[in-house]
Formats: structure tokens, sequence, C-alpha cells
């Protein structure tokens, strides 16, 4: 069974620290937009290819649907158009599963962390990320097949299931 798993959060919740030890870990392929941006610029924060930088993502995302992989696709995903969009895609290319990992870790605590980072993301854009989570949180009927939440210490605080009904263990690694 082909799944997606979709982090989403604003920068600073430890988003790609989560999904790459987990893409890494369960041998599940991994694309992030801020990676791609990094080879096309040479800067992970330059946007001037934005658009060029998200049709390579998908097009990755395609590839290793295509190839059979199960894949981890890191964004923020703060607004509920980019979610759809994605899950649209992907279930067109044959993902089965589409499940989102949203670390709620808080503006402040988002913040600290975002300022000990060598890439500062400005104050401004997580506010409005935030804002963008707190005005159109995700749910299950935005095409997701499970919806699991982590706090600042990565623990599981919310599960929201549609068709399953399994336990979930606190730790993010045995949510397969």
């Amino acid at each position: 069974m082909r799944k997606v798993i979709m982090g989403i959060g604003i920068p600073g919740s430890g988003k790609t620290t989560v999904l790459k030890e987990f893409a890494r870990k369960n041998r599940y392929g991994y694309v992030c937009p801020d990676d791609i941006r990094e080879e096309m610029t040479g800067d992970s924060t330059d946007q001037s290819k934005n658009r060029e930088v998200w049709e390579e993502a998908y097009k990755r995302l395609q590839k290793k649907l295509a190839d059979g992989e199960n894949v981890v696709f890191d964004a923020t995903f703060a607004f509920p158009g980019a979610r759809k969009q994605l899950i649209n895609f992907a279930r067109q290319n044959g993902a089965e599963k589409i499940q989102g990992i949203y670390l709620d870790v808080g503006l402040e605590t988002a913040k600290e962390r975002n300022n000990l980072r060598e890439r500062k993301v400005p104050d401004f854009i997580l506010e409005r990320m935030q804002d963008g989570l707190d005005r159109a949180p995700l749910g299950i009927e935005e095409g997701f097949d499970l919806i699991v939440t982590l706090d600042k210490e990565q623990e599981l605080i919310d599960a929201e299931m549609k068709k399953e009904n399994k336990v979930l263990h606190k730790e993010f690694g045995t949510i397969h």
C-alpha cells in the first residue's frame, strides 16, 4: 500500500527533524521543497524560483509513488488549499493512504527554536502561517485517512481517525 505522510507545521516546529528521521528509519522516500530550493538556488530561503521548486517537488512525489515507494512530504501546509492540492495529487498518482503529521508546538516555542537556527524565518511569516493553521485547522474531511498531532516534546496529543480503528502509540516511529 503506497502511503504519503504530509508534515504540517510552522518553521521551528520540528517537522524536518522528526520527518527526516522517520523517513530514514522506515525507508520512506523524502521530498522537501526547501531541499529542492537549496539545490536550485543555493539558498533554501530563496523564493525566486518557487513555482519551479514546487513543480519539481510534485514530480519527485509522482515518481516515488510510481516506483511503489511510501513518501514523506515535508512542507508547512499552513493553508487548506495547499493541503488539498497535495492530497488530490497524491491520490491521483496512486497514494492509497494519506496521513497528516501536525507538529503543534505553539508560536512562541517555534519562534524560540527559529531564533537558534542558522536559517531564520522572519517572525511575521511564522505568525502568518500560525494564523493560517488557527483559522483553518486541518481535518479528516480534507481527505486525510489519519491525522496525528505531536506537541513540542513530540508526544502524541491527538489523533483523528477515519477508516481505521488502531491503537496509536506515543512514539511517532510506531505509527504506520
